[in-house]
């Protein structure tokens, strides 16, 4: 993190999180005729999800989260594994400033 770190924002840390796609839903996915929505829509989830969380770990919701994610499709093995590399920052973005 450090490496992409000094890239992005100054003085800011960052966090990796990596959420993966459930073993049930893998095969539906591979299988849908519209993969790009479906990838969309996870990283908007993905992104709603944390920043729940992290709201709800502060009890304000006045602030913005910053998130990168990589999505990847394939596990190192080579099997079909939909997860996302999430890059988060540890600050946030108060809109109003």
């Amino acid at each position: 993190m450090v490496k992409i770190g000094v890239h992005l924002f100054p003085r800011v840390s960052y966090q990796q999180v990596v959420l993966t796609l459930p073993k049930q839903l893998r095969i539906p996915f591979h299988n849908h005729s519209n993969q790009k929505r479906l990838y969309s829509g996870f990283m908007v989830l993905a992104e709603a999800c944390l920043s729940a969380l992290i709201q709800a770990h502060f009890k304000t919701d006045t602030y913005e989260i910053f998130v990168i994610f990589f999505i990847h499709i394939h596990s190192c093995n080579g099997n079909y594994n939909p997860h996302l590399h999430v890059i988060l920052a540890g600050g946030a973005f108060f809109p109003s400033n």
